[in-house]
């Protein structure tokens, strides 16, 4: 493939001498690099620049001058010589020698590997920069790090502009605003956002020894977070419509009505409790007590990671963890929003969208975890069922048992009688074969491994053990002093409960569920109620925060998956 080197020059007559003779034969000794072109592109230079380039060009065919006289810039330097480039490769070089022209080759390697852009990053192992300040390195990390928690990049150094294009990425991601070191950020972005495959080697940089600077930090800073800001809204804008066009099926007037539903049933609640004490008591609550709730809210979601990750595993499907932590995370953000547990089959279109994971298999396994979640918590119920009401419980011990017999019997139904439904579900929704028969292969797979199941059954106590707390700390926080059982009493009931989805989110019956069966150990409605409002609230707060940056992300990483799907379906619509 030929490779085009964009080096855009301002004020570089000390520099470009000492450019040409390191690089040219660098390009020439790796036959990865041999077919190359260097644009030389003079910015309104002031020296002798111009000069050196004109005669750089006509000593070598390989050497093309570019000269610009208008609107000044990085950006528009690097511009023009995209326009101009006939490589195949495209990588802008810096004329300052901050670059270092052995690493070329690496970047050119990773191309051919089948990346669509390459990032040269300084701050991974093997890679350096020497002489850059302090403040230019707690900058750097700030902003790259902002970048990958806002687009849920793994790219360690996007603002380097050091990368290797293929010319189609830069043909497809459509016009280029930025006119000053912000493209630097602006291309790789929206080539991020596109869905193009983005792969990374270390780089070696070096401060410059000669000439002027180009880049402040003090007038790029805005310019950054500028670009940075109206990247994310538009790339959200694309993003998000594929996405939930493809989980969020039929009219909004059902979420309404569930929504409803369950606001009248916490209005109801709140009248039966007495709607000034609840409020004062969430008013006067423990701030600390809240966020430790907050927190044991949160730690149950890794321990969801690693136990979701091992019947993935185990049915075939390894995957890195931060793909099914978003995954994870997008799902309950997902039922926090909808009813009818929308969330558990956003969940398998996550990873079908962004791990190329079957979606009988994600929902399967989302099912096994439904079984082991209800048999531990029949489990965590025995206490209670043996000691504190038996009575009481023995109506919800069944509901567990009833629960779990349902989703056995229904992963037997699809086993057993896959063929019946195949034939009756063909029409109506396309690739239903191959979906119950990856289904059937992963179930195999797993009911062959009793060891990862167990290992599953055993991170589930800890995840429960998590949820519970969090209302054993939110009842701390209204200052009510409940035992641990009876947390445990009143947590099982709500989960048992929310698994009937009736509204988004739980509203109503988890604040009715947890008030009433505390009732039962003599704990007033009143505070009952507060305590199940503010453990809401804090399950809200981690599901509500933390969801959204993971459908964010989950919205990014499914963009060559969406962007595969339309092509195909405009093929499809175009074909005679």
């Amino acid at each position: 493939m030929k490779i085009s080197l964009v080096i855009p020059l301002q004020n570089e007559e000390e520099n470009l001498p000492e450019l040409i003779n390191r690089l040219v034969p660098t390009l020439r000794s790796s036959v990865k690099t041999e077919d190359y072109e260097l644009l030389l592109v003079n910015d309104n230079s002031t020296d002798g620049t111009a000069t050196l380039i004109d005669r750089y060009a006509a000593e070598d065919p390989k050497i093309r001058a570019v000269h610009r006289r208008i609107a000044p810039g990085f950006g528009n330097a690097i511009k023009e010589g995209f326009r101009d480039a006939t490589g195949d490769i495209i990588i802008p070089f810096m004329g300052d020698l901050s670059d270092d022209p052995e690493d070329i080759v690496k970047l050119v390697q990773k191309i051919e590997e089948g990346y669509d852009l390459v990032y040269g990053s300084r701050f991974i192992k093997d890679g350096s920069a020497s002489d850059y300040s302090l403040l230019k390195l707690i900058a750097n990390r700030a902003f790259n790090n902002l970048v990958r928690l806002l687009y849920g990049m793994q790219e360690r150094d996007v603002t380097n502009a050091f990368k290797a294009y293929r010319k189609e990425v830069l043909e497809r991601i459509g016009e280029l605003e930025a006119e000053g070191f912000d493209l630097t950020v602006e291309i790789p972005l929206k080539a991020h956002i596109r869905g193009f495959k983005a792969g990374e080697v270390p780089v070696h940089w070096h401060g410059r020894t000669r000439g002027e600077a180009k880049l402040k930090l003090s007038q790029n800073g805005s310019l950054y977070g500028k670009r940075l800001l109206k990247l994310f809204i538009w790339g959200n804008t694309i993003a998000l419509k594929d996405l939930f066009q493809q989980t969020i099926k039929g009219s909004p007037i059902h979420i309404i009505i569930a929504l409803f539903i369950g606001l009248l049933i916490l209005a109801g609640i709140l009248f039966l409790s007495g709607l000034s004490g609840v409020y004062l008591s969430i008013k006067n609550a423990n701030l600390y007590f809240f966020l430790a709730s907050c927190l044991a809210v949160f730690m149950a979601f890794p321990l969801r990671t690693w136990r979701w990750s091992i019947l993935l595993r185990t049915s075939g499907h390894t995957l890195p963890r931060n793909i099914i932590f978003n995954a994870l995370l997008f799902g309950w953000f997902m039922n926090y929003l909808l009813p009818a547990r929308v969330g558990d089959i956003t969940r398998g279109v996550a990873l079908k969208t962004t791990a190329n994971v079957p979606l009988g298999v994600a929902l399967m396994t989302i099912i096994i975890e439904r079984i082991l979640d209800m048999i531990m918590l029949g489990l965590l119920l025995t206490p209670a069922l043996l000691f504190l009401a038996p009575k009481r419980f023995l109506s919800i011990g069944g509901g567990v048992s009833v629960i779990i017999f349902l989703l056995i019997f229904s992963l037997f139904l699809v086993y057993r009688f896959d063929y019946l439904i195949t034939k009756k579900l063909k029409n109506r929704f396309a690739g239903v074969h191959d979906s119950i028969r990856e289904l059937k292969e992963g179930l195999y797979a797993i009911t062959k491994n009793p060891a990862a199941m167990g290992l599953c059954l055993i991170l589930s106590l800890p995840i429960w053990i998590f949820e519970i707390t969090s209302i054993y700390l939110a009842a701390k926080a209204v200052h009510v002093n409940i035992p641990f059982f009876s947390a445990i009493a009143a947590g099982v009931t709500t989960f048992i409960l929310q698994a009937l989805p009736l509204t988004p989110a739980g509203i109503g019956i988890h604040e009715g569920s947890i008030a009433g069966v505390l009732a039962l150990f003599e704990i007033p409605l009143k505070a009952g109620t507060s305590l199940a409002l503010l453990d809401h609230l804090a399950r809200a707060v981690i599901v509500y925060l933390f969801g959204a940056i993971a459908t964010v992300h989950i919205g990014f990483q499914s963009r060559r998956y969406f962007n595969r799907f339309n092509r195909q379906r405009s093929e499809d619509d175009g074909a005679p």
